[in-house]
């Protein structure tokens, strides 16, 4: 089942995070009860600085400092020093102060020959630490110092290591581990800080972090801590990400429970007891109170109502019902800018639930309409490549454009902005050039690139057109399309990973031409990036010994 990108409100601002619908796993007992994820982290840029002197990064993982690792093939390698496949912040009530449960899921595994490092074995493994929700405010505080590195610890009451874990189980076992903590008075064994450094940068705001995990004794974890040495907090390595996206990830108590009452009676009162019921996972009361809040001006009108109580209803399995209240949602369209983006998540969570009951022809429309309507998001991205190779979009005659709706049964017909459209050209081109139509591809995507498209796409445009052009003999023309798309790389909003494929490819550009020193300039320099194909490393071998 594909996942939902979801928002919460507070205070008319809203905050994205991902948060899945995973219900509440009710404990025996006097066990604390853990609730549903509140907000996860699916992806971060690693970067780790080689000693070689070079920087290098990965997506989820840290690459090894050692820049002969980064180039192996073993799979251990490839792991790096650190990855991690998805963080999730769930909650707990311990005496009567509210905890948090962190968990880190990440692979792992172990070799059957390991002199030899043959015969991987792969395994899934989930760090946890639990401890106070007030920390997280430490760690993401309401007013940030911006390029000021700092660390927080945060003092874990508890933690754990799984490996090969049940999820059906996992919270018991997180809950049977706080229990048998508190009766024992035993301390933890391991501690968790969190190092933060805010940075504006190329235009952009985004959170460098660290996760340590360090042995739970002063002297282990006091250094980090120091002062002085904050500035070598991010000296070698760290994650990156969008600096809203991870402050949503970890401030997901923006949504106050101080401020849902027990007795609501404004519309304001039973919205936001809609929204806290339906991330806390109980979601037939969400429903109801969210059908309430429908009752009263402005949110009878307010698409986030609408859309909320859809969600809540496709996880009661009553799809027929959610559908209904998508489309209410999406002809909402709201006035104000802040709300945009949002509102363009509805459509594309609306596709996923199409997606869900195997209608892919209305989820393809629908993420092709939010991507064109300029919703930029990874995960609709890679939907769309994975889901819709054979899917002919036809942009939709009529859009909702104010706030005229399904209640009265009009819509005011809209133009599809024809500068998003590089989207669906890039998407054919690539589709095209995979499928040997090199040509065709590369019409698309010159295209693509007249429409002038957003600079994190700009590369990867380039990179496919090089390639079709590589294919066709056009070694000159190649060439030019990949130094344009190493040129965009520089942007610092475009996905690094095709820097390996971007380089090798203009190697081979380079060879064909008889550049013999350009070609295995370029191929090291693919080698560098992360080119671990055994085959590639062999031809490079033969030409370049």
């Amino acid at each position: 089942m594909l996942k939902k990108k979801f928002l919460i409100l507070v205070a008319g601002l809203f905050y994205a995070a991902f948060l899945t619908g995973q219900s509440v796993e009710r404990t025996v007992g006097n066990l604390p009860m853990i609730s549903d994820v509140k907000s996860s982290l699916e992806l971060a840029t690693g970067y780790a600085l080689q000693d070689n002197g070079e920087w290098i990064s990965a997506q989820n993982r840290l690459p090894y400092k050692v820049a002969e690792f980064n180039r192996s093939s073993k799979t251990y390698y490839k792991l790096g020093s650190d990855n991690f496949e998805l963080l999730e912040i769930r909650d707990v009530m311990v005496k009567n102060e509210l905890y948090i449960v962190f968990t880190i899921q990440y692979k792992t595994g172990w070799y059957e020959f390991p002199i030899l490092m043959e015969l991987w074995h792969w395994q899934d493994g989930l760090n946890y630490f639990v401890f106070k929700a007030s920390k997280l405010k430490e760690a993401m505080p309401n007013n940030v110092d911006w390029d000021q590195p700092y660390c927080i610890n945060m003092d874990a009451l508890c933690s754990g290591i799984l490996i090969d874990y049940d999820m059906k189980t996992l919270n018991s076992t997180i809950a049977y581990n706080i229990q048998r903590t508190i009766e024992k008075g035993s301390i933890c064994s391991h501690n968790l800080l969190i190092a933060v450094w805010p940075v504006e940068a190329k235009g952009m705001q985004l959170t460098r972090f660290r996760l340590i995990q360090v042995m739970n004794k002063k002297k282990f974890y006091t250094p980090y801590l120091d002062e002085k040495n904050r500035d070598r907090l991010f000296a070698s390595n760290y994650y990156e990400a969008d600096y809203a996206t991870f402050r949503a990830f970890i401030r997901y108590d923006e949504v106050n429970p101080t401020l849902v009452t027990t007795d609501p009676k404004t519309g304001e009162e039973w919205f936001k007891r809609g929204v806290y019921n339906y991330r806390a996972g109980n979601y037939a009361q969400a429903i109801s109170d969210l059908t309430e809040a429908a009752k009263y001006c402005p949110f009878d009108r307010f698409f986030m109502t609408y859309a909320y109580r859809a969600n809540a209803r496709e996880r009661m399995g009553d799809y027929t019902g959610a559908m209904k209240d998508y489309d209410l949602a999406i002809s909402l369209k709201p006035a104000e800018k802040e709300y945009y983006s949002a509102w363009l998540t509805t459509i594309y969570n609306r596709g996923v639930a199409k997606f869900n009951v195997k209608d892919m022809l209305g989820a393809c429309q629908d993420w092709y309409t939010a991507a064109q309507m300029g919703l930029q998001d990874a995960a609709m991205d890679a939907n769309i490549k994975a889901n819709c190779k054979n899917y002919t979009f036809t942009a939709p005659s009529q859009l909702p454009t104010s706030t005229s709706n399904l209640l009265t049964g009009t819509e005011i017909s809209s133009t599809v902005p024809n500068t998003a459209d590089y989207r669906r050209l890039y998407f054919e081109g690539m589709w095209k050039y995979q499928n040997g139509s090199y040509n065709e591809a590369v019409q698309n995507l010159d295209r693509a690139l007249d429409l002038k498209p957003d600079l994190a796409i700009i590369p990867s445009i380039y990179s496919y057109r090089g390639a079709s052009k590589l294919k066709l003999s056009d070694y000159r023309g190649a060439i030019s399309d990949f130094d344009y798309c190493v040129a965009y790389m520089g942007s610092g909003k475009a996905d690094n990973s095709i820097l390996k494929t971007v380089y090798y490819n203009r190697g081979l550009a380079n060879f064909f031409l008889g550049n013999q020193t350009e070609a295995c300039s370029d191929f090291q320099k693919a080698i560098r990036n992360g080119l671990l194909d055994q085959e590639s490393l062999n031809f490079i071998e033969q030409i370049c010994h």
